[in-house]
């Protein structure tokens, strides 16, 4: 019994390990941001960011900014997978950028939501409108 339930966690990791390094691609046209200062958010502007999910072995993540800037996410690890309040299910990764500051991604399932970008209490939040 003992070592068909490793079998079976054995499986499941296996394949969830999988699913986590597929390349996927998000695009997103609109951007907000968050002022901890103010506790508000600024009002939506139209910017084409697109973002490639798992570009390497270590689920990295690129950004093309609006700028036509090229950012590299370095995933640090701390995966966590939930929901809001409100229903809607997201997955949460702790990364590096490339000048070392350390920030979450907060990735949604709904484009409408998008994903956000957490530095402390600093947001920025792309959707897909």
């Amino acid at each position: 019994m003992k070592n068909l339930l490793l079998f079976t966690l054995l499986i499941i990791s296996t394949s969830s390990f999988s699913f986590a390094q597929n390349q996927f691609r998000r695009d997103y046209d609109a951007i907000t941001t968050y002022d901890p200062e103010t506790e508000e958010w600024s009002d939506w502007e139209l910017a084409s960011h697109t973002l490639v999910f798992n570009i390497n072995e270590n689920s990295d993540i690129k950004h093309f900014t609006a700028k036509g800037e090229i950012i590299i996410y370095r995933n640090m690890g701390n995966y966590e997978e939930g929901y809001t309040e409100s229903g809607e299910h997201y997955q949460m990764l702790y990364v590096l950028d490339d000048e070392g500051y350390e920030m979450y991604i907060q990735l949604f399932d709904n484009p409408e939501i998008g994903m956000k970008l957490m530095m402390g209490q600093y947001m920025i939040q792309f959707a897909k409108h």
